[in-house]
């Protein structure tokens, strides 16, 4: 199982903004059960970008990054992922490439908590709270 993080999920935990603790305890499961778990590359310059805009400190910006970089690898975004996203037309363009690079890397599941923002896609998209309980449910699961 692959997960590709959407950027809200890291700024709700970061940031502690509402919901926070259920990114937290995503973060836990996943390093618990060793879930391989990433972001894009464009993620990465949007949470610089943000979370030093909140915090108005750009050393712990980086500090705060370098923790992101222990729990989640990069996945680069290439050429096919803006044109195939380009293609899509859809409204919230940032979401999309999130989605294209998601679908190009074989990602199992977008964790994000903007779910309403991916219709008719083909890769699987959950809140941080949805996979909590899938994970649980399959945990519980004797097959």
């Amino acid at each position: 199982m692959k997960l590709l993080i959407d950027t809200n999920v890291l700024l709700d935990m970061v940031l502690k903004r509402n919901g926070y603790d259920i990114s937290v305890e995503l973060f836990r499961k996943i390093r618990e059960k060793e879930i391989p778990a990433c972001i894009t590359a464009s993620s990465v310059t949007d949470l610089f970008y943000i979370i030093r805009k909140e915090t108005h400190d750009t050393e712990r910006t980086y500090v705060i990054m370098e923790n992101i970089f222990c729990l989640v690898t990069v996945l680069s975004v290439t050429e096919k992922d803006i044109r195939d996203a380009f293609g899509q037309k859809w409204k919230d363009f940032e979401d999309c490439v999130q989605y294209m690079t998601g679908r190009n890397n074989w990602m199992d599941y977008l964790i994000t908590t903007n779910r309403k923002d991916y219709k008719d896609v083909s890769l699987s998209v959950l809140t941080p709270a949805e996979w909590l309980g899938l994970e649980d449910s399959m945990q519980g699961d004797p097959s």
